[in-house]
This record gives structure tokens, C-alpha cells and sequence, in this order.
């Protein structure tokens, strides 16, 4: 690696020492990641992955729409007629937050207690396909997604069926009081997604609180991670509720909260609308991209979470209750796989945390897992993920879409 190959873009900007700090410990990783395990819940989807077609010459012969723009240009110019948009399956799996972060850190050596979704009476074999690492457990019959992906994003279109009427009741008969505690016990962090997909998931968490976390030991030594998901249709006061919840679980054990760009826009908005609620200074929401740079920092001096992380295609950040800090990630403008990239980053993300890593190294192995997914449709292991940022400024400087998964 080329000494020191990389300028800061801005006083945040700590990639090139999260890097050199990360590759101190790649051996530590390799040891304690199969020395954890994490408790995932409570979503399930059948995810069908799908390309779309902009043109055919022949059977064999095709062009993909990629771009966002393509094929929402289709869709208004066929306004008031109809047309027909061929897509072409790229994968068939098992997906949502939970199942995804299962199957990420499941790669990266950890055992996985998965309570989740999965069908009844039978679990539907696509999460049958976990190894033995896994520990499923089926609460209800899973929804079913269709993606379709672009280089420039995705559309996710999706029957949530027995999602939308998933209860802490339903979640009981699957894994009685008792037993809960006794799976936390077992684990270094608990994860929960994507919450705005789970209509009731802020009651869940009340009874969490109430009913789960006063029997746990040591519950500050595990982690609380949560997804929020695309919040664009849940209302102002059940994100505030939500996050008003995340700050009773982080005086029992540290929150990560994770959003992506646009869901960071987002939750700034409903903050600066509301900002008075947390009796606080008011939060100027994200109007241009050098907003970016601070805004985990402004937006927990308003939520007061132990983490706050932002993940976007060219950057992330993670801010703490003392400092915030930004790594630019190995940026690829023409992905091969896009649908649970960012549940990949929270893996890579919280195995760091939960390995004791500093919040940045967090950020160079969530920004790594992510990384190795988008370009090859798989979850790396932790031998793979440490050769990638044995690169990384490679992947930094230039858009190289590959990597070879196989280890010297």
C-alpha cells in the first residue's frame, strides 16, 4: 500500500487512519468474530431480484434499463395506456433485515440465533439454506418482495402479508418470555428491522423494555442495533416515538441506529419540525451534500444515542455521544447486486462494535462487507473482507466493480 495515498475531503474525514488502524487487527478479527453471537428479528421476505430489460435484439441478446430515470421515463409516457416491462430473475432468496443480517454475519463467522418470519407450520425452504451457525426460529408466514435493480438504486415492491399484522402476542408464542431472556443471555447484541416495514414494532420495543431487558445481565455489555428502514410513510410522531424508545433501551444497553442517505434526510426533517419535543437546541435538516459531513453530530445532540450511523454509495459515518467521524468507502457506479447491501453494512458495522474495534474501524468493515456484496452478489467471510481493505484505497481511487472472492 502506497504511504499515505489518500486526502482528507473534509475535518471529519478520518479514512485513511481508520484504514492502517483496521489492518492492525485483522488476525484479532479473524479469532473473536466466531467468538460472538447476535440475536435477529422479527421480518422475513421471499426476495425475487430482478433486471430490467430496455431492449431485445434476441433471445440471448439484451440490454438492461440502468438507471432509475429509465425506467420511471417509461412509466409516465405510458400514462393513460399500458405497457410491458420484461424483467429478467437475478437471484431468489430469503430476505429482509433479519434473514440478511443472518446470512452477512453468518459469513463472517458469528452463530446467529434468527427469530424471524420464515413460514408456518413449516419453515419455507429458502431459509432452510443457513448452516448450522444458525438457530432458526419461525414466528409466521413471511412476505414475499420484488426487486428491481438499477445502477443508480432500487425499487422494492412488496406484499407484506402477515408482516403488517406481526404482534409482541405473536412473538411470545413463538419464544416464550422465559426462553426470550434466555436467548439475549446467550448474546453479544440484538438486532431489529427494518422498523418502519413492521407496523408495531415501537410496542415491541415497549415490551422489551418492560418485560425482557430488567432480567438481562450485564446488559451493558451487548448492543441494540436498528435499521429504520424508508420511513416516507409513517408519520412524524411514530418516528419520534421510535426514537424517544431507542433512548429508554440506550440507558439499558448502547444503541446503534442505522439509516441510510435518505432516510438521514428524512429523520433531520421530522427533527427540525420537531426539535422543541426533545427540549434542545433546533436541527437544521440536510438541504446540500456538505450537510452530510456533520449532520450524525447535530442530530445526536438531539437524540442522544451511544451510535448514530449514516451510510451512503460514497461515504459513511458514525457519531458517538463525544465525536463524530467519516470514511469514504470504495465507491462503485455500476454495482451487480444492490438489494441488502445496506444490511450488509450493518453487519460489518456491528461485528466491529461488538469486537470492541473503534468507531471508525467500524466503518472501514461495514463499508468492506458492503463492498464485496454489491460487486458479487456475496456475503464475504472475514479472510475476504480483511483482503479487501488490505486494498481499499484501490477501490477509493478508482471505480473497479470486481473482486475476486478466492484467498491466496
Amino acid at each position: 500500500m502506497d504511504r499515505n495515498p489518500y486526502k482528507p475531503i473534509h475535518k471529519y474525514d478520518v479514512t485513511y487512519q481508520a484504514v492502517q488502524s483496521y489492518l492492525n487487527h485483522t488476525e484479532y478479527m479473524k479469532k473473536n468474530a466466531v467468538k460472538k453471537t447476535v440475536f435477529l428479528g422479527f421480518d422475513g421476505y421471499v426476495d425475487l431480484i430482478y433486471s430490467l430489460v430496455a431492449s431485445r435484439e434476441s433471445p440471448e441478446t439484451w440490454k438492461r434499463m440502468t438507471t432509475m430515470k429509465q425506467f420511471g421515463e417509461r412509466i409516465l409516457n405510458t400514462a393513460g395506456s399500458s405497457c410491458n416491462i420484461e424483467r429478467v430473475l437475478k437471484k431468489k432468496i430469503a430476505g429482509g433485515f433479519a434473514p440478511n443480517m443472518a446470512r452477512a454475519l453468518e459469513n463472517l463467522g458469528l452463530k446467529i440465533i434468527l427469530a424471524a418470519s420464515m413460514g408456518t407450520p413449516e419453515i419455507a425452504p429458502l431459509f432452510r439454506e443457513f448452516s448450522h451457525n444458525v438457530r432458526l426460529i419461525s414466528i409466521q408466514n413471511h412476505g414475499t418482495t420484488i426487486g428491481l435493480e438499477f445502477d443508480d438504486g432500487k425499487v422494492m415492491m412488496t406484499d407484506f402479508g402477515s408482516i403488517n399484522s406481526l404482534t409482541w402476542d405473536k412473538i411470545l408464542e413463538a419464544v416464550p418470555r422465559e426462553e426470550f431472556i434466555g436467548l439475549i443471555e446467550q448474546c453479544d447484541a440484538i438486532g431489529q428491522g427494518h422498523w418502519a416495514l413492521v407496523p408495531d414494532m415501537n410496542s415491541f420495543w415497549k415490551s422489551m423494555i418492560d418485560e425482557i431487558f430488567p432480567n438481562i445481565s450485564n446488559a451493558k455489555q451487548r448492543i441494540f442495533m436498528v435499521d429504520v428502514a424508508d420511513v416516507s410513510k409513517r408519520s412524524d410522531n411514530d418516528i419520534l416515538e421510535m426514537l424517544q424508545l431507542l433512548h429508554k433501551v440506550d440507558e439499558i444497553m448502547p444503541v446503534v441506529l442505522s439509516m441510510n442517505d435518505l432516510e438521514t434526510i428524512a429523520i433531520s426533517k421530522v427533527l427540525s419540525r420537531n426539535s422543541e419535543k426533545f427540549g434542545k437546541n433546533s436541527l437544521e435538516a440536510i438541504e446540500n451534500r456538505q450537510d452530510f459531513y456533520d449532520i450524525g453530530e447535530r442530530m445526536n445532540k438531539l437524540l442522544d444515542l451511544s451510535y448514530l450511523t449514516s451510510h451512503d454509495p460514497h461515504f459513511t459515518t458514525i457519531t458517538t455521544r463525544e465525536h463524530h467521524y467519516w470514511v469514504t468507502e470504495g465507491f462503485t457506479a455500476h454495482p451487480n447486486f444492490t438489494t441488502a447491501a445496506g444490511d450488509h453494512y450493518n453487519a460489518g458495522v456491528l461485528l466491529g462494535l461488538v469486537c470492541g474495534l473503534h468507531p471508525y474501524e467500524s466503518l472501514v468493515l461495514g463499508n468492506a462487507v458492503t463492498a464485496i456484496f454489491v460487486r458479487t452478489g456475496y456475503s464475504p467471510s472475514i479472510e475476504q473482507t480483511n483482503k479487501f481493505i488490505t486494498n481499499y484505497f484501490h477501490y477509493v481511487s478508482m471505480d473497479d466493480n470486481t473482486f475476486n472472492l478466492d484467498i491466496e
